[in-house]
């Protein structure tokens, strides 16, 4: 193993600050400025003398603050529930397989689809309507079929994705909340 030369190291430490921190006048030293020079060649000294040299890095996940208001506007536009944009004959060929239907209806369409299939009529003790009638109120169900799913869906509470989607906000809103304590977030938090 080749000797390092402690002042090689300090002549390209100097060329590096010098180049990076161009434009900055010499003052007089601070108390401070010498305890971080103390600090430093203590861990210089600690590096010169030992034998085994193992470098780790840290990554920081930073964000920017301003968030894109148009992108995030246009993502919920693309998932709101508008019920006459789509025709039944569209959704005629269209086949709906588990997947699709997850990430098609919202927790709260797939509510509101049930409850109009489900209410009862008091006086027959039976339901109100057809699937023909529930099916011109929501025409982006293409048959009865999905009610039952539907009905899974909302007693575990929203699909997969859905839940993966809430996991995905409240964490989000914690880091915010901790960056905005100036607290460090580190890989294994956010895990």
């Amino acid at each position: 193993m080749k000797t390092i030369n402690p002042r090689n190291v300090l002549q390209v430490l100097s060329n590096l600050t010098t180049n990076q921190l161009p434009g900055r006048p010499t003052s007089s030293i601070t108390v401070e400025e010498r305890d971080i020079a103390s600090n430093l060649y203590e861990c210089f000294n600690s590096i010169l003398e030992s034998s085994d040299h193992r470098f780790e890095t840290e990554i920081t996940l930073d964000h920017d603050d301003e968030i894109d208001d148009q992108d995030s506007e246009d993502r919920l536009s693309s998932t709101s529930d508008n019920d006459s944009t789509e025709t039944a004959e569209e959704d005629a060929y269209e086949p709906l397989d588990d997947y699709k239907l997850q990430n098609r209806f919202s927790l709260d369409y797939m509510k509101r689809v049930v409850e109009f299939f489900d209410e009862i009529d008091p006086s027959t003790s039976k339901r109100k309507r057809k699937w023909s009638t529930v099916q011109r109120r929501f025409r982006r169900v293409p048959n009865p079929q999905c009610i039952a799913r539907f009905r899974k869906y909302i007693e575990a509470g929203g699909t997969k994705q859905q839940k993966i989607e809430l996991i995905d906000i409240y964490v989000y809103d914690r880091f915010e909340d901790t960056r905005y304590q100036y607290l460090s977030v580190h890989d294994i938090d956010l895990r």
